[in-house]
């Protein structure tokens, strides 16, 4: 949620800014006339109320024919007060509504555009040349019998799987590995809980703009949601309490399975375990003072490379733009490998900071050594998920059908360092 007093003093370049973000033109300015709207009814009830409490004060004084007249004026009095709190109600519930539909304006360096303007800052590691035609991830798990998709569609429906065999434990060995290499870069190993109230979705943004990306458990009964992301727990952790700045940053890094309907992807990646319902990750959350943000997004940035280094995976990293951020985020990184099966880069990772947005939701606030009381910032990446095992699968195959498992990843596989055909 943004600060209605910066919108206040500088409407135009909120505007401006909240447009590269796909936000219609008047925006700003119908915020700012239910704002002001509302600080007049605001004004005139509390007038009212005033009144009314001098009033109190007057009637034992007063005695007879005086007293009942006064009595009646005091009624209706009340009752116009009674009318200033509905239209109080009303209008507030308006402007509420409308400040947690608007986005984090994003920053000034980030370009403008959509999902295919963004820019490639960097590129590291070479591309594998293979002397045969790569296959896919899917075609390669298939065939080594360690992914099954046909079976959990059955089980489960479509964008599901079954992890078998070496692909189940790489899966649980990469975890493991990436759980302490964040560790030593100074990220708390946390086990969030899984499911969160609505409050925690509505602070860190995910409410109502990704409304329908998220699973409801039990709705109209236990009314809890499953995290498509770890960030939800992680970042509703402080909510509603005032950090010491001396304690700050807070770092975790949140181990949980992700569930994510995937709305509006019909037909994309149906084929293996690119794009699913279902899948496990480990995300860095920051909580800090807000002059930290911008210098620990790079630090979030750096982890995610080392991560993709330390597997030996070629990958770009890319700045997102500005009409492609979600709604917290006011400048994103993506880390994209390099897949050879399809011959293209695919997002890995990625990182965002997200400022005040949903700190201020969240009520999250830091004490200044000089005892003035700011906004925190937050900031989330993605450590590591599912999705590095479709690289490893890509980049290390064999002409064979077998599979090269990095070694930084041998003390966590039990010695396998090969997958290879039945």
């Amino acid at each position: 949620m943004l600060n209605i007093k910066d919108i206040r003093k500088n409407p135009d370049f909120f505007q401006k800014q909240l447009q590269r973000k796909g936000v219609e033109e008047n925006t700003i300015p119908k915020l700012l006339q239910i704002d002001e709207k509302k600080r007049e009814i605001s004004t005139a009830r509390d007038e009212i109320k005033a009144m009314q409490n001098q009033a109190s004060k007057k009637i034992p004084t007063l005695s007879g024919a005086e007293k009942e007249k006064f009595l009646a004026e005091m009624k209706k009095v009340a009752e116009t007060l009674k009318e200033k709190d509905h239209e109080l109600q009303v209008i507030t519930q308006e402007y509420e509504d409308m400040m947690i539909s608007i986005p984090n304006p994003p920053l000034d360096d980030v370009p403008d555009g959509g999902e295919d303007d963004f820019e490639v800052l960097k590129q590291w590691g070479e591309k594998p040349n293979f002397s045969f035609s790569p296959k896919e991830h899917w075609e390669l798990a298939q065939d080594l019998g360690i992914l099954d998709t046909q079976r959990s569609a059955k089980v489960s429906g479509a964008r599901f799987y079954y992890l078998q065999e070496e692909l189940a434990v790489l899966q649980m060995a990469l975890m493991n590995w990436a759980f302490l290499e964040i560790q030593k870069l100074g990220f708390s190993p946390t086990i969030p809980p899984f499911m969160v109230r609505e409050n925690a979705m509505y602070g860190t943004g995910f409410f109502p703009a990704d409304k329908n990306e998220i699973y409801t458990v039990n709705p109209g009964e236990d009314e809890l949601y499953l995290i498509g992301t770890s960030e939800v727990p992680l970042t509703a952790y402080h909510g509603d309490e005032i950090l010491e700045e001396n304690t700050l940053p807070r770092k975790f890094a949140g181990y949980s399975p992700c569930f994510r309907r995937e709305a509006g992807t019909y037909g994309k990646d149906m084929k293996g375990i690119l794009r699913v319902h279902q899948f496990e990750k480990i995300e860095m959350v920051a909580v800090c003072s807000p002059d930290e943000s911008k210098q620990i997004h790079e630090t979030m940035r750096e982890a995610e490379e080392k991560i993709l280094q330390m597997l030996g995976i070629p990958y770009r990293v890319v700045l997102i733009a500005a009409g492609d951020l979600g709604s917290s985020a006011v400048k994103k990184y993506d880390i994209e490998a390099w897949l050879p099966g399809q011959n293209k880069y695919r997002e890995m990772t990625s990182t965002s900071n997200c400022t005040d947005y949903q700190a201020r939701r969240l009520k999250i606030r830091v004490r200044k050594e000089n005892g003035e009381i700011v906004t925190a910032h937050t900031l989330n990446g993605t450590a590591t998920s599912s999705r590095p095992l479709i690289a490893i699968l890509e980049n290390f195959q064999n002409e064979d059908g077998t599979v090269d498992i990095p070694e930084v990843l041998w003390p966590f596989t039990g010695g396998i360092k090969r997958i290879e055909k039945k």
